[in-house]
């Protein structure tokens, strides 16, 4: 699956479909920065201890990266992490970071079924 703002926003819709609220902000590069880009970013939250923020910062060139922030997952949370890949199945998410040559890099995935 090649990554896309699309396929982003795919995921996000699967969020949804498992009880996230979702809220969207963009938000333009600031003046000083080097270079022009735009961040589109998703806060996914389900109460009571589950919040995420997926990201997509696009650049005038056509270029997009991804990255993932855990606000909050059962007392985990992370910094915003630039992401290799994602997928989302019937009822999870795995997210990818840090592949090697080997494609081999680490990942997690969040189990998101029916209680």
């Amino acid at each position: 699956m090649e990554m896309s703002f699309e396929y982003l926003r795919e995921t996000v819709r699967f969020f949804e479909t498992r009880g996230f609220r979702v809220e969207v902000e963009e938000v333009p590069a600031p003046e000083r920065a080097q270079a022009a880009y735009t961040t589109v970013r998703h806060l996914l939250e389900r109460p009571p201890d589950e919040r995420l923020a997926l990201s997509c910062v696009r650049y005038p060139d056509g270029t997009e990266t991804y990255w993932l922030e855990i606000l909050q997952f059962h007392g985990l949370r992370t910094f915003d992490t630039e992401l290799d890949s994602w997928k989302h199945r019937e009822h999870s998410v795995e997210f990818k970071y840090y592949p090697r040559e080997d494609g081999v890099g680490l990942s997690f995935i969040l189990d998101l079924s029916p209680p």
